[in-house]
């Protein structure tokens, strides 16, 4: 199964996000599961928090929302928002490598 987590940074909490951005990208590299894709948008407009997308495969849905509870930007609370959903992709040049 493939999943989507679509994350908006709060931005009241940027001196954090900036302190626990290593320890944030250490936990996706040392990431248990598949990690297709991951990343930060473009900078976000002044006074709105940036976005960030991880799209990965996994057995189940429960994995992975088990994997972003422990992610430390979620446990800090570093995000305003996150939607986790599981993702259908039915074309692209990706898709052939899933």
């Amino acid at each position: 199964m493939i999943v989507a987590r679509y994350a908006v940074s709060d931005p009241c909490k940027a001196a954090d996000r900036s302190r626990l951005l290593d320890e944030h990208k250490a936990y996706l590299h040392g990431a248990p599961i598949r990690i297709l894709l991951s990343g930060p948008s473009a900078p976000p407009s002044e006074g709105k928090g940036s976005t960030a997308i991880v799209i990965a495969q996994v057995e189940t849905l429960a994995a992975f929302e088990a994997f972003s509870a422990g992610d430390p930007f979620v446990r800090s609370g570093i995000y305003a928002s996150v939607d986790i959903f599981e993702w259908r992709p039915s074309f692209g040049l990706l898709l052939e490598n899933l």
